[in-house]
């Protein structure tokens, strides 16, 4: 039962299938291979003794030039002498069919006389081959007519035993060779099989104990550089973002509930108030405004929230259009000039005429306006906030420097986080979530967002964009 249970297990496994798939095609070539081999070695041997059988007449063509007839004959008697007449036979024709001389053919019962037509060759005329099956003899005969003298045809005709038992016992070495390939191919696929697979199973076996909750366990990745190392390496790199996004939803989910807590208990006090208090209408008035502003207070960091999950997943539609990105930056610096003003904020740009990109307006009015009022924001009173705008022809920065309070060194990577606020800002007003916005909007866009700041001399962010949109 055990046994059957594995062999089924292995049956379904795709090592299994490529051992049969490698042993299958290694026998077939195999075979193809011994085929070519055999028909190539059968044409050279029957070349061999059709080379033989021409010189043999070209040899008994001198004879006859040279010393007539009867030494033809007697080389006739002198060939076939012994065992000889057994594998070979000679006979001279007229041209008219008429026998002039043979040798012993008591080994050659079933010789018949040849077609008239190979008695009628020219002097000029090529010898003709042809393969003779005798009823009486186990072996095919290769025979040969030639013109050697004037009204003389020549028939020589040899066995071909030798030839045919030679090839016999070569096809047989083919086909005890071919058993050993057949024999020797599955163990050595199979072999070879897991050796290719051994890097998927370590994927599989990692990904099975991920799937257990081991999310920091990782493939090992080898030193070959093939097509498995780089399956591991890419592997490992999804399971990393795979940890960071899981590690990011944890702390966005503690942040979320962090900061709902405050404004759900304000909401709930002011309920609270409202039902055990006999205020007038006024009191009654102003804590419905309360209620409803931190409402939307509520649903503003929830918006937010989702707006940036969106477009960090790929999945935000950008509506791209042909905009001015100056009369952007302008609208913002209208827009804010009056809350400049009254934090005593001199507010200064330094723009081209023009700038046109491909992009999404709302978005990136929306990551100006952000980068606009993080400035205002953490700006002393009398600093100075200047936006400038570089056009490099394919890529575009938009830089906002500002001479407010800096950000500390050991803080600079977690300003783009969800939620993070910095010890000096917690007093501000906000929820911290205008840079993880103005990021996952630029992103989208397929540019992205550095920071330079020194605490205490200000912060410079620099919007990087392309010109033509790359985003999603």
């Amino acid at each position: 039962m055990f046994l059957k249970k594995t062999f089924l297990k292995q049956h379904h496994t795709l090592a299994l299938r490529l051992t049969i798939w490698y042993g299958g095609i290694f026998a077939l070539s195999s075979l193809l291979a011994f085929t070519l081999v055999y028909v190539l070695m059968a044409a050279v041997v029957q070349q061999r003794a059709d080379q033989d059988l021409q010189e043999d007449i070209a040899e008994y063509a001198g004879f006859m030039r040279v010393d007539g007839l009867d030494k033809v004959k007697a080389e006739m008697a002198f060939e076939t002498q012994g065992e000889e007449a057994e594998a070979v036979f000679f006979r001279l024709w007229t041209r008219d069919g008429r026998l002039i001389a043979t040798t012993n053919l008591s080994s050659w019962p079933a010789l018949g006389a040849p077609a008239p037509k190979l008695l009628r060759l020219r002097e000029e005329d090529e010898p003709v081959l042809e393969t003779l099956q005798l009823t009486e003899r186990e072996h095919s005969v290769r025979s040969i007519y030639g013109v050697i003298g004037p009204d003389v045809v020549l028939e020589i005709g040899e066995s071909l035993e030798n030839d045919q038992e030679f090839l016999a016992a070569l096809l047989n070495g083919f086909f005890v060779a071919l058993l050993a390939v057949i024999a020797l191919g599955g163990p050595i696929g199979w072999f070879m099989a897991r050796r290719a697979l051994r890097g998927v199973e370590e994927v599989t076996r990692t990904a099975m104990e991920i799937a257990d909750g081991a999310l920091n366990q990782r493939v090992a990745v080898g030193s070959q550089g093939d097509e498995l190392d780089r399956l591991a390496q890419a592997f490992n790199t999804m399971l990393d973002r795979i940890q960071a996004l899981i590690l990011g939803m944890r702390e966005m989910t503690d942040n979320l509930a962090h900061d709902l807590r405050s404004p759900v208990a304000r909401i709930r006090a002011s309920a609270e108030m409202a039902l055990t208090s006999n205020g007038s209408r006024t009191d009654w008035e102003a804590m419905s405004s309360d209620i409803t502003e931190e409402c939307d207070h509520l649903l503003e960091m929830i918006n937010t929230t989702l707006d940036i999950a969106e477009a960090e997943s790929g999945a935000a539609r950008l509506r791209i259009s042909e905009i001015d990105l100056v009369a952007i930056v302008i609208d913002a610096c209208d827009l804010f000039q009056t809350v400049a003003e009254d934090r005593n904020i001199a507010l200064h740009t330094h723009l081209p005429p023009r700038c046109l990109v491909q992009g999404d307006l709302q978005r990136l009015q929306r990551v100006v306006a952000n980068l606009l009022d993080n400035a205002l924001k953490y700006t002393f009173a009398g600093g100075e906030i200047l936006i400038r705008l570089v056009d490099e022809g394919q890529r575009i920065h938009l830089s906002v420097i500002d001479t407010g309070v800096g950000i500390a060194v050991e803080e600079l990577p977690k300003i783009f986080q969800r939620f993070y606020r910095c010890d000096w800002s917690r007093s501000k007003y906000g929820n911290g979530l205008g840079l993880s916005l103005a990021l996952a909007f630029i992103r989208a866009h397929g540019g992205d967002i550095t920071v330079r700041s020194k605490p205490g001399e200000g912060s410079t962010f620099t919007v990087m964009l392309c010109r033509s949109c790359c985003g999603h």
